[in-house]
């Protein structure tokens, strides 16, 4: 089995990224796929701690379980900021080349302020135009 690894390290607040063999593309991926894990981890503690009674909380834990808590929304943050960076020009100009295609085959497209979106919202955009280019594409070959 040819085996690829990623390697993520952070060093004073800057993130590196050792890639082998896998492309930037399908990293992004992965690192989508990272956060969401590490926020439904993050909502089922939550969910756990609040089930929990205050009285079997002490002081020392509720104290180390906000700091651990901050570091970690700190890190994802910082993780989100640089998905979207890096993933959000790329995703911007493949919805700018599917509105282009689709006003060429003569279809109408509004224009709308995608500076605004968040990924899912512009993941969701892409797939919309890439089904309406689909139709007319479609709908051109057949006349």
């Amino acid at each position: 089995m040819n085996e690829k690894t990623v390697v993520v390290t952070e060093r004073d607040g800057t993130y590196q990224i050792q890639n082998n063999g896998i492309p930037e593309f399908a990293l992004l991926g992965i690192l989508e796929c990272i956060v969401f894990d590490m926020k439904s981890t993050r909502r089922n503690e939550t969910t756990v701690e609040q089930k929990q009674s205050p009285n079997k909380q002490n002081d020392s834990n509720s104290e180390q379980s906000e700091t651990l808590e901050k570091s970690q929304e700190i890190q994802q943050e910082t993780k989100r900021e640089a998905i979207k960076e890096s993933a959000a020009p790329d995703i911007r100009t493949r919805i700018s080349n599917a509105i282009k295609a689709i006003r060429a085959l003569g279809g109408t497209i509004e224009d709308t302020d995608l500076s605004n979106l968040t990924d899912e919202e512009l993941q969701s955009e892409l797939e919309d135009l890439t089904e309406q280019y689909k139709r007319l594409k479609s709908s051109k070959a057949s006349k």
